[in-house]
């Protein structure tokens, strides 16, 4: 593929990313909550309410250390909660608190009633949303395989009832 191609793909995707990560704080910012702590409450609810930092770090595309750092200052707010895994003694098990369940509703609610969230896409047909779509599952299977888009990319959070 042609470098010039690929750069502008880079770029775009980047600038993509920060579009979304402005509409994300600007939530956050109400609830008092980085858009890195948004997601690991998103993670933990779409995945049974149970994960291991292990495993967090793997969904969410984060090294070990920046998975403690997240997860201390979740706990500390109440939010999350590790305990010892029953299985593995060395091992923990984070969870969401009722605190944190409470404010993950909060946060879903908030951006669901927002129409520029995660940015405006007014301007684009359905159709060319799916294109994208299609387009970045398929990359994302290559480089995070099809479990990855399972247990992240393809949750559907219609099915909760926040309201």
């Amino acid at each position: 593929m042609n470098f010039l191609l690929r750069q502008e793909m880079l770029l775009m995707i980047r600038g993509l990313y920060f579009c979304m990560e402005n509409k994300w704080s600007e939530i956050g910012k109400e609830y008092n909550i980085t858009p890195a702590q948004q997601h690991i409450l998103f993670l933990l609810s779409v995945n049974d309410n149970e994960l291991t930092p292990t495993k967090i770090g793997e969904l969410g595309c984060w090294h070990t250390s920046t998975v403690t750092r997240l997860l201390k200052r979740l706990e500390t707010s109440g939010y999350t909660n590790a305990k010892t895994n029953p299985k593995q003694a060395r091992y923990k098990i984070v969870s969401m608190t009722a605190k944190g369940e409470e404010l993950f509703k909060k946060l879903f609610n908030t951006a669901k009633g927002m129409k520029e969230f995660p940015f405006n896409m007014n301007h684009l047909s359905e159709d060319e949303i799916l294109s994208f779509l299609e387009c970045g599952k398929s990359i994302l299977d290559v480089h995070k395989g099809k479990d990855f888009r399972k247990s992240v990319i393809s949750k559907q959070m219609d099915n909760y009832d926040y309201a």
